[in-house]
């Protein structure tokens, strides 16, 4: 793969299926080629970590919820599938990028730029308050935020216990307790879960890497 910089913004960017993948400002180009290549093996079909089984899951119906969106190239790849976008991201250097990346789509794609966690405040915000005034059909949520996954959960009990339609994949490699405190809180929520097969290798331990989740049939 070759990296290009758009001259306009001065952005460093990648090509990935036909589409421009921005990335950070000042990011060295063997840095942007050994992150894009850690992110196909992430999300390839054979790995634990990969949010969906196929991505044509996604349907044109979809509001999906990139909470933890880094680089965005989880929403990038279905973006012309869904609905919606919602992209929670803080650090104002990928914010930067990911509001290159999605340029061409901006119409359907709305970056939020604070922590997803169970308070509200300047920093933070609940997703039952996000959505306090917002449709809540036909949710699709990936979550990957370093260990605060439980939090943001916590903080999104009423929307994963009313809405309709709703599923995701939630990583829960990232603390040891996390597959039984993250598998109780989806489950609480009425919600059927699904540990991604094979492991990860973290801590000098093998840890299962993503729980999905749906609505259980009524």
């Amino acid at each position: 793969k070759s990296v290009s910089i758009q001259c306009q913004n001065g952005l460093p960017y990648i090509w990935h299926q036909d589409k421009r993948l921005f990335f950070r400002r000042g990011t060295k180009e063997k840095d942007i080629l050994s992150n894009y290549l850690g992110l196909l093996i992430e999300q390839d079909k054979r790995s634990a970590h990969r949010y969906v089984k196929e991505y044509d899951e996604l349907g044109d119906e979809v509001t999906l919820l990139d909470i933890g969106a880094a680089e965005g190239i989880f929403t990038l790849d279905v973006i012309n599938n869904i609905k919606q976008a919602y992209l929670f991201e803080s650090e104002e250097p990928w914010i930067e990028a990911l509001e290159a990346t999605f340029e061409p789509w901006k119409e359907k794609v709305t970056i939020v730029k604070k922590y997803v966690s169970d308070t509200d405040d300047e920093q933070n915000i609940r997703l039952d308050t996000f959505f306090y005034d917002k449709s809540t059909d036909d949710l699709f949520v990936k979550m990957d935020i370093e260990g605060y996954e439980r939090k943001a959960l916590a903080g999104a009990y009423n929307l994963l216990a009313m809405a309709k339609n709703i599923r995701g994949s939630v990583c829960i490699y990232h603390k040891k307790d996390d597959p039984e405190v993250i598998s109780r809180l989806l489950t609480n929520a009425n919600l059927t879960i699904e540990q991604t097969p094979n492991w990860l290798y973290m801590s000098r331990e093998l840890r299962p890497a993503i729980l999905r989740f749906h609505r259980k049939e009524e």
